[in-house]
């Protein structure tokens, strides 16, 4: 069974679940503007006309496209009515609208939820005018609760997919432990991940970000061709791939020996320690029914009490279908989250846990892994960094 066929199935079982009648998803030109949720509705998210698709609780899988793209979606074997049109949409809606009569018509636009705000807004005014003076405009609400549902709640070949995005990814961080030398750029490890990523036929989740040293741009910044490998250098990288649409999203930390040395410094060794304890310690209680917030704090408050500063992001997000994936959140209650972090941790949904502790003279101390809930905890989908990297070069 294909994927597009048991995610629209899973999406039957969601609206029963929240008692919506129908998933209406309408869009146009997706070339151009693609909305997020066709991921979930089709093989290949090409579609040229207006386009309305529909999803209903009772089990019925409905498309009105434009005749040229008739033919492709026969073909994909998911849908059970396919009407072609050529001069309007609104007549063929109407008459579907009118057949199903739902009393709840879930669309894609949400305040929080980027994955759920497919609908551009030229196409809310057009399906309001479509829908004036009908009874339908008044039962128009959001799909948020819906697509994080169908995001998050992840189907046995979805996690295959992580599962081996993760792999390669791994494989592209003992890459770089082979691969770095005394004078290298941040530039020349990135080039190196770029290659090895084309070589592995797959693409990038995110640029490779990497940070040498304690002069290094944290979070998103570009790779340096100025900053270069020294002794005493902490190098943080963060790699992700996408292996058949799906993402990982892994940081590796690792320090350069000084002469002489044998072991860490012992600021690089409680840094590091400070942050595999977070992540343990939060991985722990990470478990169906825990408010995202509340996995947070558990790891703020240990760098907190450690004695570092404060780290300005959330401690997890969702992987998936995009490497920032929507729906809960592991993060503080911050205004920019919206209502992410207040969201309930459900089973089989795959979240990154990443935190990083600024060590002076050094860089930074960031570890990321990927983990899987499950019934009553998490799995870690990616061998943990349990050691400190050493290199000596």
């Amino acid at each position: 069974m294909n994927l597009v066929k048991q995610k629209t199935d899973q999406a039957i079982s969601i609206l029963k679940e929240l008692n919506i009648d129908i998933w209406l998803t309408y869009v146009r030109k997706t070339s151009e503007i693609h909305d997020p949720s066709l991921y979930f509705l089709m093989e290949d998210s090409w579609l040229t006309w207006q386009t309305v698709l529909i999803i209903t609780k009772t089990g019925k899988k409905i498309v009105i496209c434009g005749r040229y793209d008739v033919p492709n979606l026969e073909k994909m074997g998911v849908y059970d009515t396919i009407i072609g049109y050529d001069e309007s949409i609104k007549t063929d809606l109407l008459k579907i609208l009118d057949e199903i009569d739902p009393s709840s018509i879930a669309i894609n636009y949400s305040i929080d939820n980027v994955a759920a705000d497919g609908l551009t807004h030229g196409m809310w005014l057009r399906l309001n005018k479509f829908l004036e003076g009908t009874p339908y405009i008044e039962r128009l609400i959001s799909s948020e609760k819906l697509l994080a549902a169908l995001r998050g709640r992840k189907i046995g070949l979805e996690i295959d997919k992580i599962k081996k995005a993760v792999e390669i990814s791994e494989n592209g961080h003992k890459k770089v432990t082979e691969f770095v030398k005394l004078g290298m750029s941040e530039e020349d490890i990135e080039k190196m991940l770029l290659k090895f990523t084309k070589e592995n036929s797959v693409t990038v989740s995110y640029p490779p970000l990497i940070h040498v040293g304690p002069t290094t741009s944290i979070g998103h910044g570009k790779a340096s061709s100025d900053i270069k490998v020294k002794k005493g250098d902490l190098i943080n990288v963060d790699y992700g791939v996408f292996y058949e649409g799906y993402a990982s999203d892994l940081q590796r930390m690792n320090y350069v020996l000084r002469e002489g040395e044998v072991i860490p410094p012992k600021e690089v060794v409680r840094a590091f320690e400070t942050v595999v304890k977070a992540i343990t310690t939060s991985a722990e209680k990470l478990k169906p029914g825990m408010h995202g917030w509340e996995i947070d704090k558990i790891a703020r408050d240990i760098v907190v009490k450690a004695g570092y500063k404060e780290f300005k992001h959330a401690l997890g997000h969702q992987i998936g279908r995009n490497v920032h994936d929507s729906g809960c959140l592991l993060g503080p209650k911050w205004e920019k989250y919206g209502n992410s972090p207040l969201m309930l941790v459900e089973e089989n949904q795959a979240f990154t846990l990443e935190l990083h502790v600024y060590v002076e003279n050094h860089g930074y101390a960031s570890i990321e892994e990927d983990v899987l809930v499950t019934k009553d905890g998490c799995d870690f989908l990616s061998n943990r960094q349990l050691e400190l990297s050493l290199l000596l070069l």
